[in-house]
């Protein structure tokens, strides 16, 4: 099968708000981050992201299987502000794979920053592998610590 990432469209928000509160339920029932957590994104909200940012849906063939919001932060910097895939893909493989699409759909790019729960050390473990340097926190809620990372993007 072939994964792509395309930029979303206003029909495709549905499923992939069905499929954003699939891949943070356990997110939330963990940190009880009720106000924050991607769960209970409207999809209005969802809709003003997809017509504001850069948002892309994961392909994989003709299957819908996650989403990916990046934020310019101008100076060539961009953020990946959240990424998700359904708990079907997960732990299939497809996260690097994905990482690079994503990646590079912004050539130009010399520091990409992103956070995540201090308690998925697999994500840690992931991001870092990925060449991601933990350089900091911010605490979202009593219960909910966001370990922030950031990659220098080495040009050729």
């Amino acid at each position: 099968m072939d994964l792509t990432i395309k930029r979303s469209k206003e029909v495709e928000a549905r499923r992939l708000l069905e499929i954003q509160t699939e891949a943070f339920a356990e997110d939330l029932k963990r940190y009880e981050d009720y106000d924050t957590n991607p769960v209970n994104e409207s999809i209005e909200r969802l809709l003003r992201k997809i017509e504001a940012f850069f948002h892309y849906t994961i392909w994989l063939g003709d299957v819908i299987i996650g989403g990916a919001d990046v934020r310019d932060l101008k100076e060539n910097k961009y953020r990946l502000n959240r990424i998700f895939l359904s708990n079907e893909y997960q732990n299939k493989g497809l996260g690097s794979k994905i990482m690079e699409l994503i990646e590079s759909e912004f050539p130009s790019a010399i520091e990409w920053g992103l956070d995540t729960p201090y308690l998925n050390t697999r994500n840690h473990h992931f991001y870092e592998k990925l060449g991601y340097r933990k350089v900091g926190q911010h605490q979202i809620t009593e219960k909910l610590f966001l370990i922030d990372y950031v990659k220098k993007v080495e040009k050729n």
